[in-house]
């Protein structure tokens, strides 16, 4: 058999790995999660969190947290942390969306403000495939 021969039963082999290659890529970042969830979804869930303190039930609220914000902080910590906010008690309105950097990564960011001026922070994370609130300030 000669070279040429040879080269010719090859060309397909590599043209089939190269395909093969370019759609394992494509089915990867196809697949991939999304690094910060819709506007939307994201929304609701920072208003379920606020929501669940606001009826007085910040369990819930913290249930609704990462491993990583658990760590942080406690439940009864939490919880303890709550009781002087009175603000937090009262309905709050959606005020702004924006992007933040949390340890060099992009984190979607909401503010709600209440009626008396005062602004609360929600910023989620991704933990598995679900999004949670990882951090929150007032």
């Amino acid at each position: 058999m000669s070279g040429s021969a040879r080269y010719g039963s090859a060309k397909p082999i590599i043209l089939v790995a190269v395909l093969i290659v370019a759609v394992a890529a494509a089915v990867w970042l196809w697949s991939r999660p999304a690094s910060q969830p819709g506007v939307d979804a994201g929304r609701t869930i920072a208003e379920a969190f606020l929501k669940h303190i606001q009826e007085g039930h910040p369990d819930q609220a913290w249930e609704g947290t990462t491993a990583e914000f658990k760590s942080a902080q406690g439940k009864e910590s939490f919880v303890r942390e709550l009781k002087p906010v009175k603000f937090l008690g009262e309905p709050l309105e959606f005020a702004s969306v924006q992007t933040v950097t949390v340890q060099q990564q992009p984190r979607t960011e909401y503010s709600f403000r209440a009626k008396t001026g005062e602004t609360v922070r929600v910023v989620l994370g991704r933990e598995n495939t679900s999004w949670k609130v990882d951090r929150w300030a007032r």
